[in-house]
Order: C-alpha cells, then sequence, then structure tokens
C-alpha cells in the first residue's frame, strides 16, 4: 500500500479524494518530510543528545536529501498540468534549500506564490499551501537565528 501523507487532510479540507499520480505521492513525501525536519530542529539541538553525536551534521545530511529528492522530483516529466505545477514547486523547494542568503530565499517564495496562482485542484493548491507554509518557516527560522541573514545552511546541503 502506497503511503499518502496528506491524503486525510486532503479529504477534510477539500471533501474531495483523488487517486494519486506519483508526483504527487512524491510531493506529499518531500512536503511532509520537510515539515518533520523543521518540527524537529525548533524541538531538539545540541544539548538535547549524548556527547558525540553531532547534531549539525545530521541535520545537513538531512537537508541534502530534501534537496535531492526536490531535484529529482522537478526534473520529473509528466503531461498532466496538476502534476507539473508540482514538479515545478519541488523545483522551487529545491532552490530555497539551496538558498545562501534571504535575498535567494526571498525569490523562492515569490515563485512559489506565482506557481500558486496557477489554476490546480484543490488537492494540489493544499500541498503547495503546505510547501509554502514551509519556505515561511525557513524565512523565519533563517531571520531569528541570523541577524546577518545567513541561512545556517552549508553550501552543499
Amino acid at each position: 500500500m502506497l503511503n499518502d501523507y496528506f491524503n486525510d487532510p486532503i479529504d477534510q479540507a477539500t471533501g474531495q479524494n483523488f487517486e494519486v499520480s506519483p508526483q504527487s505521492l512524491m510531493f506529499e513525501r518531500l512536503v511532509s518530510n520537510m515539515q518533520s525536519t523543521l518540527d524537529e530542529e525548533v524541538f531538539f539541538d545540541d544539548s538535547d543528545w549524548p556527547e558525540g553525536f553531532d547534531w549539525g551534521n545530521d541535520r545537513d545530511a538531512v537537508w541534502e536529501g530534501l534537496a535531492e529528492d526536490a531535484f529529482l522530483l522537478a526534473r520529473f516529466r509528466t503531461r498532466k498540468p496538476a502534476d507539473k505545477l508540482l514538479c515545478r514547486a519541488a523545483g522551487v523547494i529545491h532552490r530555497a534549500i539551496r538558498s545562501k542568503s534571504m535575498v535567494e530565499l526571498e525569490a523562492a517564495q515569490v515563485k512559489l506564490a506565482k506557481i500558486m496562482q496557477s489554476a490546480a485542484p484543490a488537492r494540489v493548491y493544499f500541498m503547495l499551501e503546505e510547501a509554502e507554509l514551509c519556505l515561511e518557516q525557513m524565512a523565519e527560522r533563517a531571520e531569528a537565528d541570523d541577524p546577518a541573514n545567513d541561512l545556517g545552511f552549508t553550501p552543499d546541503a
């Protein structure tokens, strides 16, 4: 059975249940994993782990994996307009994760907002909204953590 991370929230929010495409499942997984990673960064820091656990390197490895997942989905080819939107949004997520400044992250947010103006089924729009919330949370964290607006991600992440 395939994991459908947002199926219940989408059904509740839109009253609609759709047969999901591979792109949709990949996007759901990407955004769900971003949400989990962002939540864990809020609740955990180096002091929460035993001596020798390098939270910073492990966190960077997780973001590297998310960037790779987003890149792969962005390159996925499809003819369905809704899936194309998700693939384009994945490219924006990749760009946001790889950003090295607030300007780059804000540009990614603007690009996602433009994608969200496209006509899309309620299910796709719901997933795009969740992605938008992740990018907002990334920006808020970047601003709060570093007054110089360094995002804190390593160049390889």
